[in-house]
């Protein structure tokens, strides 16, 4: 809670998946209101009955919202604050896989060739443009009251170009270096824009049913809670910029050192030579 012992207001996309249904938890634990989007109106109702104590009901809004429409984006948050009041952090979970496309791509992957234009328009709809239209709706909040947090889900370095997994992993690049533009671009508003991800493999649906591994091996969902509340806390004020992997999350651990084992700056700074930019001097 604030400072003032009010309950600030979370909105989580993808709340209706299995990694969603953790950040819900995660952020109702970290003492927010939560308004649940997702596409799936019976996942929503399923995931508020699943998370939401019965001393709690007043803390969640199930809102069904396609947010790769500009439309439906502005009017979730229109109606998330006028439930519960101003906007404090976003948490961009909404996503979709490879499994869109082919439910065995683990073990028959998918070539590039392979892919429709409809279906690249789709994933880059879904896992870029959905968090860029989010975050211009939720942003007025954000500033307004000085201090906010806005959290994308991106994925694994390596997944970004691993071979099969195009297009997801270009569309899940594409929003690692808007997090990072972002976070620029706020920087000094209160407002902070991070990076949360599993770290590879996690046992939900996005990968399909056919897999070359147990999945009693892939990493579980809870790994992103932990992260996700000191991510919407206090505590990590200031921390701008920055990509979390959940799977290196060590809870055991005090939070500032849990976050130092498990961070690095989002993007890829460093990587190759940088750009020779002209300069404004005379």
């Amino acid at each position: 809670m604030s400072a003032d012992g009010a309950r600030k207001t979370a909105v989580v996309t993808g709340a209706a998946g299995g990694i969603g249904r953790m950040l819900v938890l995660a952020a109702l634990d970290a003492g927010y209101r939560v308004a649940l989007l997702d596409r799936d109106r019976e996942g929503l109702d399923r995931v508020c009955a699943e998370v939401v104590e019965p001393n709690r009901r007043n803390c969640v809004l199930a809102y069904p919202t396609d947010v790769a429409r500009e439309e439906d984006c502005v009017e979730a948050v229109k109606h998330a604050a006028e439930e519960f009041g101003e906007i404090s952090a976003l948490v961009n979970a909404a996503g979709i896989g490879m499994v869109v496309i082919r439910d065995s791509h683990m073990v028959e992957p998918v070539r590039f060739d392979e892919v429709s234009a409809e279906h690249w328009d789709h994933f880059f709809a879904i896992n870029t443009k959905a968090p860029f239209l989010m975050a211009k709706a939720v942003l007025p909040h954000l500033i307004g009251s000085g201090w906010g947090r806005i959290i994308n889900v991106t994925t694994s370095m390596d997944t970004m170009h691993k071979a099969g997994f195009c297009p997801y992993g270009p569309s899940k690049a594409a929003l690692e270096a808007a997090t990072a533009i972002w976070a620029q671009e706020l920087n000094g508003t209160g407002v902070t824009v991070n990076v949360l991800t599993p770290g590879g493999p996690t046992d939900t649906s996005m990968l399909g049913q056919k897999l070359p591994f147990p999945r009693s091996t892939m990493i579980k969902p809870a790994v992103m809670k932990a992260p996700l509340e000191w991510l919407l806390s206090r505590h990590s004020d200031g921390v701008n910029g920055r990509r979390f992997i959940g799977r290196y999350w060590d809870p055991k651990l005090p939070a500032d050192l849990a976050a130092d084992a498990a961070g690095g700056p989002a993007a890829w700074p460093g990587a190759g030579q940088a750009g020779v930019w002209p300069t404004t001097d005379e």
